[in-house]
């Protein structure tokens, strides 16, 4: 689309917008559609996640964007979650960006994979409230980014049974991968 947007600029246009599209750098990217078993597969992590997450903390879908406040990347992770108050961006009135999540997933497809492995991780390891990234595949894998007290990145890889990540929520993978669309 457009380049060297200001982000009230991305709001603006966002607001109007039917479809959505995340920011990067003063540029608006357009964003793909998602397939049947990609939208289920979110949805059972938002019911798994809501369902077993710690008191105080707030799980949100794909429609609560996230703004990386150190570079200003503005993006759309298929589950979010905030453990305490949430902190909204303070250049969107409309408080429909988020500054402060404990925990981001996002769910892997075909065009999507290299960029939530690449780019989106590379900003959203600026997120100082961000312990833990996880990241889902269309077949029985979790891997997991974690924050350990040093700064550094921890990696995890599941293919069977349960995950309890840091942040609360529980994952059971037969629960998650059952009963998917193709």
């Amino acid at each position: 689309m457009t380049a060297s947007l200001s982000f009230a600029d991305y709001l603006a246009l966002e607001r109007d917008s039917e479809i959505r599209h995340e920011f990067d750098a003063g540029e608006i990217l357009a964003m793909s559609g998602g397939t049947a078993r990609h939208s289920a597969l979110a949805a059972k992590i938002v019911t798994a996640m809501e369902t077993t997450r710690a008191s105080g903390c707030t799980v949100f879908t794909s429609d609560m964007r996230v703004r990386v406040v150190a570079t200003g990347r503005a993006t759309y992770p298929d589950v979010s979650m905030v453990c305490g108050p949430i902190e909204y961006d303070p250049e969107d009135a409309a408080r429909t960006t988020i500054t402060n999540p404990v925990l981001l997933v996002e769910v892997l497809s075909v065009t999507t994979e290299k960029g939530d492995r690449g780019n989106k991780w590379m900003h959203y390891q600026r997120i100082s409230s961000l312990h833990e990234y996880v990241l889902v595949s269309q077949e029985p894998r979790i891997e997991i980014f974690r924050r350990t007290p040093s700064d550094t990145w921890e990696y995890f890889e599941v293919r069977e049974g349960n995950v309890r990540l840091a942040s609360g929520p529980q994952l059971d993978l037969a629960v998650l991968y059952a009963d998917l669309p193709l």
